[in-house]
């Protein structure tokens, strides 16, 4: 584990990575993970470092070098500067992981997984260019670049009831206004998004939504209508995998990695496989 490195000028711009022991001659596929915290909260050695080195250790141990992100928080960041941070972090992996010590990582086999707030911090990158108010960030004539293999959002808001959080969606989203708030989400940036662009056709970004048997109602409400503006702009109707894992709450399938309960942690090492073999 290699701790605390720099991936942008704020403080909290710094990530880990967990590389495996074993050497390998070969590339090796990159798992990049943002977690939750309602905007607000959140670190990537919470629980006296457990927390989240959970993560790290279990898919270092699996033969997939780890990296576990700080990022900005509300009130030190406003919108779009999530996005900016996943960004920020793409363009150090691209540049630095396949060196020796990071465990010669692939950057051409990247898969960001994020959960909660940090999938909606990786929509708010990977659709940028549906930003209506032309503020977006990360965005290039190629939105897959620097290259990922593959998305994965674990219970993401890919929108949001603006009344149960109205006071820290104001101050990320410098607005009370709720149709503007809502088309800076996930959701709403797709919108703006061309039919048939490679972010939302499956075989050239592959991308899966986890929900969990005991997710909050509107998480599991915005995620079905993502899914449903999904296929409508994805070429052929196409839809992104989907999968709800019963048993387990709005956090316990992050903390039940690297435990004995293998259900989640062999679910995203199998997309991670399947992503990066092509």
């Amino acid at each position: 584990m290699t701790e605390n490195i720099s991936y942008g000028p704020h403080e909290r711009n710094v990530l880990d990575v967990y590389a495996p022991l074993e050497p390998s001659t070969s590339p090796r596929s990159v798992m990049v993970y943002a977690y939750g915290g309602g905007l607000v909260a959140g670190d990537k050695t919470m629980g006296k470092g457990l927390i989240y080195a959970n993560i790290g250790n279990y898919f270092a141990s699996h033969g997939i070098v780890a990296v576990i992100i700080n990022y900005r928080l509300v009130p030190h960041v406003t919108y779009p500067g999530g996005g900016e941070d996943i960004q920020m972090v793409r363009e150090w992996i691209y540049n630095n992981i396949s060196k020796p010590q990071y465990g010669n990582g692939d950057p051409e086999k990247v898969v960001l997984v994020g959960h909660s707030a940090g999938g909606l911090h990786i929509g708010t990158n990977l659709y940028a260019g549906g930003d209506p108010t032309n503020i977006a960030i990360g965005v290039v004539s190629d939105p897959l670049y620097p290259p990922i293999a593959g998305v994965v959002y674990l219970s993401a808001p890919f929108s949001l009831q603006v009344d149960l959080r109205r006071k820290v969606l104001s101050e990320y989203y410098e607005t009370e206004n709720v149709e503007k708030i809502l088309s800076l989400t996930p959701a709403g940036l797709i919108e703006g998004i061309q039919e048939g662009s490679p972010l939302l056709d499956p075989k050239k970004l592959p991308s899966l939504i986890v929900l969990v048997q005991y997710d909050p109602p509107d998480i599991q409400d915005a995620a079905f209508s993502f899914i449903d503006k999904y296929r409508r702009k994805s070429p052929k109707g196409m839809l992104p995998e989907l999968v709800i894992l019963p048993g387990h709450n709005h956090t316990s399938n992050v903390f039940s990695i690297g435990t004995e309960d293998d259900a989640q942690g062999r679910m995203l090492r199998e997309f991670i496989g399947k992503v990066s073999s092509k």
